[in-house]
């Protein structure tokens, strides 16, 4: 295989990748994590319940919910570039139309459902992206890329509140929808890694390169299968081979295999032939060169059906883990800062106050998505530890903000669950890699965000219903803090899963070999 240039891992376009996702998710964290804001003018204008307004970002977390799997692996297919630019750009058009306020039902399907499309085109793919410019630096990068988020935070609330009021809710809708849009022009920095690819390069040659079965001299190593093994007496990388029940299959049948070695990623059609099923190209290799292009498409949309969401990873107890500590602490870190400003409204406070809460959260979580990048990569302590720590101790400040009344103890408990928050969140993407690994990333993501987006998706529903029947907030903060801490606490059971995943390998291979 012919090269064209190395790629720039940890270097050179790598930050503008990283300059990207910051931009994107400015414009979608910062509107997400306002909506606690719009939610209450929704009640005001509609005249209908909190639970009823919650439905917005309620069926916007169930359209993430569907389509975050689908959108990573069509950014696989069709670059992350152009997944990207389409999502923004319906997600803009869906708060855009939002604007005309015919009733909630219409807001709810256009800025609910059109939003969390646009969601989850920008958020996947931008870790996927930053996974593959990024090996060295990676908790470094993934902090400043997210802390995007945190500026968002910051920024978006006071001015939501200006927008409001000066040019009404319509107004409003209208206005946010072109700032989402700018995601669109971020997302088209995010140059595929086929750009550093010869453009002639064969594909059969390419796909026996992957697997092996040709001379490597020419390869551009693109990212390995990595995993951090922790243990009180090492906690740095290690080369290692991450499998679903020890992935062993024959290179004749073109598909990939992944048994103690490193995985060369040529292009973007090389990671799609490790996060799709495979066993439909070798009838494209058997037919005549036209025929081949038209099998290949063929095949290509099959598997990309096929693949939509595979739940095979969840064979794997380390990814099981995974994805119920991600479930319980999304829940809980993201459902509290959307009824966090309606609380402060509750309690006697004006609504620039409520708005200026949100903004004290995103700056120090800035904060700590800087600190924590950092950190994560000096590796004084293994990442998944950091992660578990944070989403504990944040969980105790969401319990202690149901009983504050007090403004400046409000804004104290909001900062320290910014910080923490943004720990948790810069590190949670890195953590996700370092146990699974960089090729079945993909995969596990799709998985992850799938099951992220149940808790959007019934949790503010759920949240708003609790609300309403209790006439107070103190109860639903109660269950934010009490699903964080569980997932918390499950995370320190790592390696323990961990030891019985590998006891469980071992046990297959031997009866195998029997």
């Amino acid at each position: 295989m012919s090269v064209r240039q190395s790629v720039p891992m940890d270097t050179g376009w790598a930050w503008m990748i990283c300059l990207g996702y910051f931009v994107s998710v400015f414009c979608m964290v910062g509107i997400a994590k306002s909506f606690g804001i719009l939610m209450e003018e929704f009640v005001g204008y509609f005249n209908v319940s909190v639970a009823m307004a919650a439905l917005v970002m309620g069926v916007s977390g169930g359209m993430y919910t569907m389509a975050a799997p689908v959108c990573v692996l069509a950014g696989q297919h069709f670059t992350q570039r152009k997944v990207v630019m389409v999502g923004a750009f319906v997600g803009g058009l869906g708060l855009s139309l939002a604007g005309l306020l015919l009733s909630i039902e219409w807001v709810i399907l256009t800025s609910g459902a059109m939003f969390g499309f646009g969601n989850a085109c920008i958020f996947g793919n931008g870790l996927v992206m930053l996974g593959h410019y990024f090996k060295k630096r990676r908790s470094l990068a993934n902090g400043l890329a997210l802390s995007g988020a945190s500026i968002g935070m910051f920024a978006v609330p006071p001015l939501l509140q200006y927008l409001l009021d000066t040019y009404s809710l319509k107004g409003t809708m209208v206005i946010i929808g072109g700032i989402y849009m700018n995601a669109a022009v971020a997302g088209a920095l995010y140059r595929p890694v086929s750009h550093y690819m010869d453009p002639k390069v064969d594909s059969k040659s390419e796909t026996n390169k992957l697997l092996g079965t040709e001379p490597a001299e020419n390869h551009v190593e693109l990212g390995t299968v990595r995993k951090h093994v922790d243990s009180d007496e090492n906690h740095g990388d290690q080369q290692k081979s991450f499998d679903f029940d020890d992935i062993d299959r024959d290179a004749e049948d073109n598909k990939f295999k992944i048994n103690n070695q490193d995985v060369l990623i040529g292009s973007v059609d090389s990671l799609h032939s490790l996060a799709l099923k495979t066993e439909d190209q070798s009838k494209s290799n058997m037919a005549d060169k036209g025929n081949e292009k038209k099998n290949r498409i063929t095949n290509k949309c099959l598997q990309f059906i096929v693949g939509l969401l595979d739940f095979s990873v969840l064979n794997n107890f380390v990814v099981d883990m995974f994805v119920v500590v991600s479930f319980l602490i999304f829940f809980g870190h993201f459902n509290f800062v959307l009824f966090m400003p309606a609380t402060a409204t509750v309690r006697g406070y004006s609504k620039y106050d409520r708005a200026f809460l949100v903004s004290i959260s995103g700056i120090c979580d800035l904060v700590g998505r800087i600190l924590v990048g950092v950190a994560g990569d000096l590796h004084f302590c293994a990442r998944y530890k950091i992660l578990a720590t944070a989403s504990l101790l944040f969980s105790l400040v969401i319990f202690g903000f149901a009983f504050a009344t007090q403004y400046w103890l409000m804004g104290i408990l909001v900062g320290l669950y910014g910080f923490l928050g943004g720990c948790y969140v810069a590190i949670n993407a890195p953590v996700l890699i370092d146990l699974v690994g960089l090729a079945a990333m993909p995969k596990v993501l799709g998985v992850v965000l799938f099951i992220q987006g149940l808790g959007a998706a019934f949790g503010q529903p759920l949240l708003g219903a609790i609300r309403d029947i209790e006439g107070s907030f103190v109860s639903v903060h109660i269950v934010c803090s009490a699903s964080a801490l569980l997932g918390s606490m499950l995370l320190f059971f790592y390696p323990m899963v961990e030891r019985l995943q590998k006891r469980r390998k071992n046990n297959i291979n031997i009866i195998v070999k029997a």
